[in-house]
């Protein structure tokens, strides 16, 4: 869409050729004045011309016209260089900046021997935890370049591996850069690895292009070294709040996701500008940031104190994230559009405290995407939660009048255990309480919840909470983060699917038709 006034379609030429032929169309009948003819005689000889030049006229007015063509374009074209250039300036200068999630700075902690762009004394510090195989990582990458380069050696850009869980080229591609790293070529394997979206098919081709000792490329890979130190960059993520990715840590104040390089500029120019005021103060540049790290907190409240998904033994028979599984969802609950691209479907106990804290995250994420996310619950009551059981019937016996969200819902903020429990809240949400009761106590009931319980144990779900993201595994309540990147991925999987011409509604249906059926295949 755009600002530009609606104008003719004619062209330049067209405009200016209109009006002679206007004037040939006029009445040619009509005779001419006497003194008309004598005056333009009498001009003619006074200043005659001579064949050769008159001739030469069209062909002059020709080139002026063509002349005039393409003065007007080049000009049309330099006055839409100017206007983006300065629509550009005013938005860097003028335009709403980017904030830091708060104002908090944390400390991020460092190994010493991380790839690092821009030098020591650089008065901004950058810290970027990525994801070769996340698609928001790599779309970062040119923009923060792009930045960067009008800061010359002002800003200097850490390295930090952060590969999420559900990425299985992540790893192996975090540790091909750390090997490459070894040998001085971090940089040139980075920009490959994200063209490649985390293959790591090419490294042979990419080592011998580069000069690398390919023995120990591949012995670096696959070295201890090399998944303590991805680990590590991950513990120190997870201690300041790093859940997804992107995330960046300017002068240790966090900015989440991509952003375009006027956005990075407005960041990197804020916490310059910051950076020299100290140092018009006295504080020497090569002590800038360790000045600004003094006071950051060295944690961020309520982080983890793993990273997500890492550190943790699969225990087995449990699903593994890489894998799409093909988890049925007909005649479970349901909340959100059937063209959802986006299906997520939640195995939880209603007396399970996660599962309980998770809920606030999946309404917000159920805001967030009101249109591309459907989610589908099933009953998983553990046996270490003995009234878990009745309470998943209650919710079923809700859900044959209408009731099911609400009735969710209170369950899990009220920890209802009792049949007189069940019933106050089926009273509460206006339900006809004898048939209520009737279903609560109902074969048909009992048959919902058996085949909700023959689900969960045949995708290996035996904890609570568990996710199925169109088929993708998750374990355990994530943060808002985890899951948005997870879902923000999932949606771009859909969309090429659409593309293609798979009707929105059959997305979750043609994802998991070569799905795995069980967590044992």
């Amino acid at each position: 869409m755009s600002d530009k006034p609606e104008r003719d379609d004619h062209t330049l030429e067209e405009s200016r050729t209109e009006i002679p032929r206007d004037l040939a169309a006029r009445d040619d009948s009509k005779p001419e004045s006497a003194s008309s003819d004598v005056l333009a005689s009498k001009v003619v000889e006074a200043f005659p011309v001579s064949k050769a030049a008159a001739a030469s006229k069209p062909a002059k007015a020709g080139s002026s016209k063509l002349l005039g063509n393409l003065v007007f374009v080049l000009g049309f074209v330099a006055t839409l260089v100017v206007g983006y250039f300065v629509g550009q300036w005013v938005r860097e200068r003028f335009g709403d900046k980017p904030e830091p999630e708060s104002a908090d700075r944390y400390k991020v902690e460092l190994r010493g021997d991380e790839p690092q762009k821009g030098p020591d004394d650089a008065l901004v510090t950058i810290i970027e935890f990525a994801d070769y195989q996340c698609p928001y990582c790599a779309d970062s990458v040119e923009p923060l370049a792009s930045a960067m380069s009008s800061y010359e050696d002002d800003v200097r850009l850490i390295f930090k591996h952060y590969p999420l869980p559900g990425h299985g080229k992540a790893g192996p591609a975090a540790y091909a850069s750390w090997a490459a790293h070894q040998q001085g070529k971090f940089w040139e394997f980075h920009d490959r690895l994200f063209e490649s979206k985390a293959s790591i098919t090419d490294v042979p081709a990419w080592a011998q292009e580069l000069g690398l000792d390919p023995n120990k490329l591949g012995d670096d890979m696959e070295s201890g070294a090399a998944r303590a130190a991805v680990d590590k960059d991950m513990l120190a993520g997870a201690k300041v709040g790093v859940t997804g990715t992107p995330a960046f840590f300017v002068n240790g104040h966090l900015y989440r996701g991509k952003r375009d390089a006027v956005q990075w500029k407005q960041i990197i120019a804020a916490e310059l500008e910051y950076a020299e005021d100290l140092v018009d103060e006295g504080i020497p540049r090569a002590e800038v940031y360790e000045h600004l790290m003094k006071d950051a907190k060295l944690r961020q409240e309520g982080a983890p104190e793993r990273p997500i998904g890492k550190q943790r033994k699969r225990r087995a028979g449990e699903p593994d994230d890489t894998s799409i599984y093909a988890v049925p969802i007909d005649g479970a609950p349901a909340k959100g559009p059937d063209t959802a691209l986006v299906t997520l479907v939640e195995f939880a106990d209603y007396h399970c405290p996660y599962c309980a804290k998770v809920q606030t995250t999946l309404d917000e994420l159920a805001a967030a995407f009101p249109d591309d996310l459907r989610i589908v619950y099933r009953q998983r009551p553990l046996a270490i939660h003995p009234q878990a059981h009745d309470a998943s019937k209650a919710a079923l016996a809700a859900a044959k009048q209408g009731k099911f969200w609400e009735y969710h819902e209170k369950l899990f903020l009220r920890q209802s255990k009792t049949l007189d429990e069940f019933k106050r809240l089926a009273e509460e949400l206006g339900l006809d309480v004898d048939r209520f009761v009737a279903d609560y106590e109902s074969e048909d009931v009992a048959k919902q919840l058996a085949a909700d319980l023959e689900v969960a144990t045949a995708f290996g779900v035996a904890g609570t909470p568990a996710f199925f993201i169109n088929g993708r595994y998750v374990s355990g309540a994530q943060s808002y983060g985890a899951f948005e990147t997870v879902i923000r991925e999932r949606i771009d999987e859909a969309k090429a699917l659409v593309g293609q011409g798979t009707a929105p509604s059959q997305v979750y249906s043609t994802l998991i038709a070569g799905g795995k059926t069980t967590a044992r295949e």
